[in-house]
């Protein structure tokens, strides 16, 4: 089995060609796993700047092939772009960039607070449709692991910094403070969440949320926010006094002729558009409206405030050691068929003798034998067993698996 990660985010393209990949996010990780019996296992993580898929592959070029045909498919575009755009991570390198990913040390702003959660429901939602693998359960299950410990012993992201709180101050920054002013949450997803409990969290109460896809009444029940219908949605553009677009809905939900329209009485106010979505919700004419600043993902990350460069360095520490214990671990694994069938062969020794045993003697007594004969042979199984995994970390699996054969002889598959 090797682990691969195929790829891109803020990092390697634009934000627009990172949201051109993600549109085939949905169903692609069942798509793989139910295509190649190469996939043993496969993981989408898409977020506001990334699309990652984590691969569990029994053949590597193949699947991979496989993997950004399907993307492209799945998401209109050309395969040549795709190849492009995504990059391919092999093996220990995989470990080590999801537990920097889920760290938020990849985030556009570094140690941001949200990166966690999409991890945690990245591998929730492979659970749920069964395209996940024990090997992609245990890297994303250390990941969060991870991520929690940098949380706990670093100053990254002290502040509770992430995306939402980012655009949010420097819409204060820009426009004063949103305390007592009317919101307008548009979206009901993960961000809109955040962003809700953001705004009450600096005093903002009058919170109005839209959905295009009907789910306001929903998302506003335990909330204290008020669901809007599509017909009135002109009216609270109007009546906003700051906006966060975080539906990523594929057609725009503002333009510049809804704007004008709505804020006719309100010309010489300036609203500030928080644009959060990977698809942006704000159509491009918005921002050259007078009367609207639109602050989307690019200029948050211009703006993202970069944490003590002590914090940084100590957060890739614990990544780094992390990443030494997981592969450590994983490699010991390579052990675990052998382990395994040497139990096995001496098992079917022991029940093979219990078998004459109890023809002779009353079976208190062949219960007593029986317990003996596992307790001796726990006891001599237990430092071959031990060694195998020793000598799987260390590559000197091969020559342990000759000598079993030797005196046992039995045939080890280190392979599983």
């Amino acid at each position: 089995m090797v682990m691969v990660m195929v790829g891109a985010s803020h990092h390697d393209v634009t934000l627009d060609e990172v949201s051109r990949l993600a549109l085939a996010t949905d169903g692609l990780a069942l798509r793989l796993t139910s295509t190649s019996p190469d996939v043993k296992g496969a993981i989408v993580l898409s977020t506001c700047n990334r699309f990652e898929i984590y691969l569990d592959l029994e053949r590597f070029h193949d699947a991979v092939d496989l993997t950004t045909e399907s993307v492209a498919q799945a998401a209109g575009l050309d395969v040549n772009f795709v190849v492009d755009a995504m990059r391919v991570v092999i093996g220990t390198a995989v470990g080590q960039h999801l537990f920097s990913v889920a760290s938020g040390l990849e985030s556009m702003v570094v140690g941001e607070d949200e990166i966690a959660g999409q991890v945690r429901q990245a591998l929730a939602t492979a659970q749920s449709d069964g395209t996940t693998s024990a090997s992609l359960e245990r890297l994303m299950q250390r990941a969060l692991a991870t991520s929690k410990s940098v949380t706990s012993s670093t100053g990254l992201g002290a502040a509770g910094r992430s995306i939402v709180s980012v655009g949010l101050d420097i819409a204060e920054q820009r426009h004063g403070s949103v305390a007592g002013r009317r919101a307008l949450v548009l979206g009901t997803g993960s961000y809109a969440r955040v962003v809700t409990a953001a705004l009450q969290k600096r005093g903002c109460t009058d919170i109005h949320v839209f959905s295009s896809s009907g789910r306001a009444v929903q998302f506003a029940q335990n909330r204290e926010v008020m669901p809007v219908e599509s017909e009135y949605l002109v009216a609270e553009v109007a009546q906003a006094d700051i906006i966060a677009a975080c539906s990523g809905t594929p057609e725009y939900l503002l333009d510049r002729a809804t704007l004008e329209a709505a804020r006719a009485d309100r010309a010489d106010d300036v609203l500030p558009i928080i644009d959060l979505a990977l698809s942006p919700d704000v159509a491009p004419d918005v921002t050259q409206f007078p009367g609207a600043d639109v602050i989307n993902l690019s200029i948050i990350g211009e703006y993202a405030p970069r944490e003590h460069s002590s914090a940084i360095l100590e957060a890739q520490d614990i990544v780094l050691q992390a990443v030494s214990e997981f592969e450590l671990t994983e490699t010991g694994r390579t052990a675990d068929h052998a382990v395994v069938a040497m139990r096995t062969h001496v098992m079917a020794i022991i029940n093979e003798e219990m078998e004459r045993i109890r023809t002779r003697v009353d079976a208190e007594t062949a219960e007593e034998v029986a317990r003996a004969l596992h307790r001796v042979s726990n006891t001599i199984l237990h430092t071959p067993s031990v060694r195998a995994q020793e000598l799987a970390r260390t590559g000197n699996f091969a020559d342990y698996s000759k000598a079993i054969h030797t005196l046992f002889g039995i045939d080890l598959d280190a392979r599983g």
